[in-house]
């Protein structure tokens, strides 16, 4: 049997009477008889089989039913008001599902989501982040911003940013260092290693072997997991760190970091706008793909 379900009308009622403590302004309010009101009311209460008003040397007062009973009226009409306050004005929400590294959403995809919204008000972005690129491989998203080769079975990818690395450090580790060899100047620094899980993953070796000083020293060494503390820690003069390519773009344009050689090294890697090929051609992941592809085509 479908449960009893009272009328919207008496809810309202209920709702009125009980906020103003009276039938009089209750009726008031929804333009209808003191009459009516009563009527709404005692139709409830013989429905609820329970007492939702007392008078009190005529006052009026709820019950300890009604008042928790009020609760769930007043969230029920809320619910229902912003629904119809949606669909008069004829918005819709669309979501999409973002995924992306955590260094990439903090450095780089998160400023730039106000252009995103504000271009494309009726879309929701949720943003997700995974340090694993295992996450990438279920395909439970609309949109992931993906680092790698850029072949991946099933899914469209799109060169979004091209990747080089290079060491960076807060400008002020370089005070009183100027005009000395490259090698004297990692000397005087703390190095700066990033690791994820047991592996350093911060291309060192390979940027001291291209700029001829492979058996570098350093002043000391601090290891940070992930790129995301690794920079942070540049960025507060923790040390010398490798930094990449379009991470560190903003710290660099901003004078937070400096670039102390003029040796870049090419990545093998990239960064890709992607989507599983069932979603590619729906209109939010078109729409946040074109956006993408364009805005940091412009930033680069």
């Amino acid at each position: 049997m479908r449960p009893y379900l009272p009328s919207l009308q008496s809810l309202l009622a209920f709702e009125a009477a009980a906020r103003h403590l009276s039938f009089t302004r209750a009726a008031q309010e929804l333009e209808l008889t003191q009459t009516a009101i009563s009527h709404q009311i005692k139709t409830l209460e013989d429905r609820l089989g329970t007492k939702l008003f007392v008078r009190v040397r005529n006052a009026l007062s709820l019950t300890p039913a009604a008042r928790e009973y009020l609760v769930s009226v007043n969230d029920a009409i809320s619910v229902l008001s912003l629904a119809t306050e949606r669909t008069r004005k004829n918005k819709t929400n669309t979501v999409l599902t973002v995924t992306c590294l955590p260094t990439y959403a903090t450095t780089c995809l998160i400023p730039a989501l106000p252009d995103f919204q504000d271009r494309h008000p009726d879309i929701t972005v949720h943003l997700a982040t995974s340090a694993t690129f295992d996450e990438f491989e279920r395909n439970t998203y609309d949109v992931a911003i993906r680092y790698g080769s850029g072949r991946w079975p099933s899914v469209r990818a799109d060169l979004l940013h091209t990747e080089q690395f290079f060491p960076v450090c807060a400008p002020r580790l370089l005070d009183g260092l100027q005009g000395r060899q490259p090698a004297e100047v990692l000397k005087a620094l703390r190095q700066v290693r990033t690791y994820f899980y047991s592996m350093y993953q911060d291309d060192w070796p390979k940027w001291l072997e291209a700029a001829g000083m492979a058996h570098a020293e350093f002043h000391g060494e601090s290891v940070f997991h992930l790129q995301l503390t690794s920079l942070s820690a540049a960025v507060e003069g923790v040390g010398i760190a490798i930094g990449r390519t379009p991470l560190i773009d903003r710290d660099l344009a901003r004078g937070q970091l400096v670039e102390p050689f003029d040796v870049r090294v090419n990545s093998s890697s990239s960064y890709y706008v992607t989507s599983p090929t069932s979603k590619s051609k729906q209109d939010k992941v078109r729409a946040f793909r074109d956006w993408a592809l364009s805005y940091f085509s412009h930033a680069t």
